[in-house]
């Protein structure tokens, strides 16, 4: 066993407010250089939760769109103001080059976390539950 000395955590540094962090990357085919921002664990859960419905069904429209829809809540300005919102947006980042539009959503996934694996298998097993619209 190691004797090597650790300092744990305390609830008060466990629970001090999270600070974002920022990333830059560049667009593959525009050239476009965007800042992506962190999410928060509220922001991520409650990202994530509006692939389902109420009864707990996933909705398939909302799986379809959930790369654009982390796209929108990850990119900021300078100052760290979201620069996309709501569904107008979203549904602008479709029009996108495609290599774009997958090269900053696997930036954003890896920046706040969020496993990419498991969206695309719950859109790959949707065609396997009930889906709501």
């Amino acid at each position: 066993m190691s004797d090597v000395a650790t300092t744990l955590a305390t609830a008060d540094e466990l629970f001090a407010p999270a600070k974002r962090r920022y990333k830059t990357t560049t667009m593959p085919v525009s050239g476009k250089t965007v800042r992506i921002q962190s999410l928060t664990e509220r922001e991520t859960s409650n990202y994530e939760a509006q692939a389902l419905a109420k009864s707990g069904s996933l909705r398939l429209g909302r799986l379809e769109d959930a790369n654009r829809r982390l796209i929108a809540l990850c990119l900021v300005d300078g100052a760290g103001n979201r620069i996309l919102n709501g569904s107008f947006h979203v549904a602008k980042i479709a029009e996108w080059d495609s290599a774009d539009a997958k090269h900053v959503y696997r930036e954003c996934a890896l920046h706040t976390g969020i496993n990419t694996d498991e969206v695309e298998d719950l859109v790959k097993n949707s065609e396997n539950v009930t889906v709501e619209d």
